[in-house]
């Protein structure tokens, strides 16, 4: 079976995939860990002085794989103890597989080296979180991104609202977030959303120009330039998260949200009735 997560690393450039395109690389929970220990290596690796992340084919990430929505994680040895257990469908429990989700995108905000997002095809829902988590995207003229959240009932998670508000600011992240509209290429750039926007065929070449740019840059400096700009954010992003969470639960726990993913697998269009 084939690695869900893909990395190649080449003279301080790694490159880390997505590897899931039967379904448009959606993030799936052993995805999601995996991603997880894969970036984290990458953080403590002096041998990294760059990240690339992207997908494999023709998407970055069509957000949350939706037929897996809460199958547990069996590489996981406390969900794998509790795999049968109810105590794992509680809101405590799902609230911290929430929470732990957005570690994801953290690592990739945080660390200290450059990150960028590689995006053609679709950046959706925990896709585009991901993406606007990156220091930079560069986008092929095929992508497109949407928040994606609200069509399924939903507040969004691993940071969206948080990176949007830095990104584009407060007015625009509202629309993008309450309407979930999709946003092409030239208008990601326009906006702010995307650093450049590049031929497809030319998406590798430019991504990895930009990334042998910022890998023969100063690491020292280019980690500690990247500690100033996320301390000049000013908010406490643990209290963020927490809200976050709980919030994605809530709304998860609606009749709305469950009519928008059985909506979604039948498809129709789905009928909200706010509860």
């Amino acid at each position: 079976m084939d690695s869900v997560i893909l990395t190649s690393l080449d003279d301080g450039i790694l490159a880390v995939q997505l590897n899931n395109p039967s379904v448009r690389n959606a993030l799936s929970q052993p995805m999601g860990a995996q991603l997880q220990c894969e970036l984290r290596d990458a953080a403590n690796d002096p041998g990294v002085r760059v990240v690339i992340l992207t997908g494999v084919g023709e998407a970055f990430c069509a957000g949350a794989d939706v037929s897996k929505l809460g199958v547990l994680d069996p590489a996981d040895k406390v969900m794998a103890k509790y795999a049968d257990d109810p105590i794992m469908q509680g809101f405590e429990q799902r609230n911290l597989r929430i929470r732990g989700n957005a570690d994801t995108a953290t690592l990739l905000h945080d660390m200290g080296k450059p990150t960028i997002a590689m995006v053609r095809g679709p950046a959706a829902g925990a896709g585009m979180s991901m993406a606007i988590a990156c220091d930079f995207r560069i986008a092929s003229e095929t992508a497109f991104f949407t928040t994606a959240f609200s069509r399924i009932g939903a507040s969004g998670d691993l940071g969206c609202a948080y990176y949007l508000m830095q990104l584009v600011g407060p007015t625009k992240a509202r629309e993008l977030l309450m309407l979930s509209d999709r946003v092409d290429a030239a208008e990601a750039l326009r906006i702010g959303l995307v650093s450049k926007v590049v031929a497809d065929a030319d998406l590798l070449a430019e991504t990895t120009a930009f990334a042998r740019r910022l890998a023969d840059g100063p690491p020292v400096a280019i980690r500690y330039i990247k500690n100033n700009l996320v301390a000049a954010e000013g908010i406490n992003m643990d209290a963020y998260l927490d809200q976050e969470a709980r919030n994605m639960l809530r709304c998860f726990e609606t009749e709305d949200s469950k009519e928008a993913i059985a909506a979604f697998k039948d498809k129709r269009a789905p009928v909200f009735k706010g509860i």
